[in-house]
Parts: structure tokens; sequence; C-alpha cells
């Protein structure tokens, strides 16, 4: 035996492992320095036929666990799930403003945001269609998002012929006409959490939630079918 282990220091140890090996607890318990202690098979048959009754019962969908699962599972199902945009997280939208209202618009409905390219005008276009404008070859309708949300015309800073301040937004039209809106300033992209809150009526129809920091929400489902038509 190793000496360290052989010195008086070491005895406790000793003494610990001895006693948590299972021979030696087998050997104390039949009064024997040699041989192993005897099993009580019958008590082993027991717990084993115990168990595979339990285990039918939980599998028939009878039994204390699987009352517990089932009651378990009631309870989750019973739970009022939460929508994407109530997460903790928020909807990914742009912020932006217009002439005088802080935008919020979903990301997934959005395309290209550039400088506001050359306008031309559309004689007997609607009140909110500033022109027509082109973007990554396409041309597209420009509609003043300022004018959709007020039903007014909304095209002031519009002073120079084929020119306008701001930006524009194309937006995601699928197999619709293409369009884009005007926006005077974007500031950023940020995860939007909706309130719960009910809008005002005066907001008008494109308007989905108004955030405590007066920022408008758009319902772009309903943006998309003012502008595809």
């Amino acid at each position: 035996m190793d000496e360290t282990l052989a010195g008086t220091g070491a005895a406790p140890l000793i003494a610990a492992l001895d006693s948590a090996s299972p021979d030696r607890a087998a050997n104390r318990g039949s009064g024997r320095g040699s041989g192993r202690a005897s099993i009580d098979w019958d008590a082993v048959r027991d717990k084993v036929a115990h168990r595979s009754a339990d285990l039918e019962e939980t599998f028939a969908g009878r039994g204390p666990w699987a009352d517990a699962v089932l009651a378990r599972r009631a309870q989750e199902l019973a739970e009022v799930p939460l929508r994407d945009d109530e997460a903790g997280t928020g909807t990914p939208m742009l912020v932006a403003r217009g002439a005088e209202t802080l935008y919020g618009l979903e990301l997934r409905h959005l395309g290209h945001i550039v400088p506001m390219p050359r306008l031309a005008r559309v004689p007997g276009a609607p009140p909110a269609v500033l022109g027509v404008i082109a973007v990554a070859g396409k041309v597209m309708r420009l509609f003043d998002l300022d004018g959709l949300c007020s039903g007014t015309h909304a095209a002031a800073g519009i002073d120079r012929p084929g020119h306008a301040p701001g930006y524009a937004i194309v937006l995601r039209t699928g197999t619709g006409r293409p369009a884009a809106l005007r926006l005077h300033e974007v500031e950023r992209v940020a995860d939007i959490a909706l309130p719960r809150t009910s809008v005002p009526a005066e907001a008008g129809p494109l308007v989905r939630a108004i955030t405590a920091d007066r920022m408008a929400i758009l319902d772009m489902a309903a943006l998309l079918d003012l502008v595809k038509t």
C-alpha cells in the first residue's frame, strides 16, 4: 500500500473508502469475511411486476402520472397563444416621418428605399398620387403617405417640376401594380411591440395602432390593397 495512505493521517480516508465498498458492506452484513449476501428474488420479481403494471396503466391513459400529463396538456390548450407581433421582441418595422406624422411600416412589406427619383406628374391622378417614378427599371405610381392616411392632397414641398424632397419606399405588391410611398425622412429600423389599446376612429382605416410616442402603425394589408387597385 502507498505509504501516504498507510500513514496515520490517511486513516479516515481509507475507512471511508472501505465503508463505501459494496463487497465490504456485503461481508459485514453476512457476518463472514468472504462471499456475497443472498438476493431475495421474490422481492425482485414483485418490484418488476409492480413497475410493469404501472407502465401498462400509463400507456392506457390511466394512473396518477397519466392524469398529471393530461391535466398539464389541458392547461396548455386553454392558454391563449400570443400573436407574433405580441411577443416580447416586437415586429421589425421601418420608422419614417411624413409631413407631420411618425409612421411604422412592417419591413416584410417593403422593397427598396431610395432618395426621391425624378418625378413625372400624371394629369387627372387622384390627390394622393404624386406622379410616376422609375426605380430599378420599373415604372410605378408614387403615393403620398400623408395623403393616403388623411384623404387630402399633401404634396407640399414639391416646388420644382420633376423634383420632390424626401424618399421613395417601394412596396412589395406581388403580382399587383408596382407602387411606392413618398416619405419626408427615414429614421431607423426597430422592433416595435404593438399596443393593445383601441385606435380612435379619426385615425382612419389605414392605421392599425398608435404607440405611446404617437407613432402611427400602418395596416399594411389594407394599404397594399389600396395602392394595388
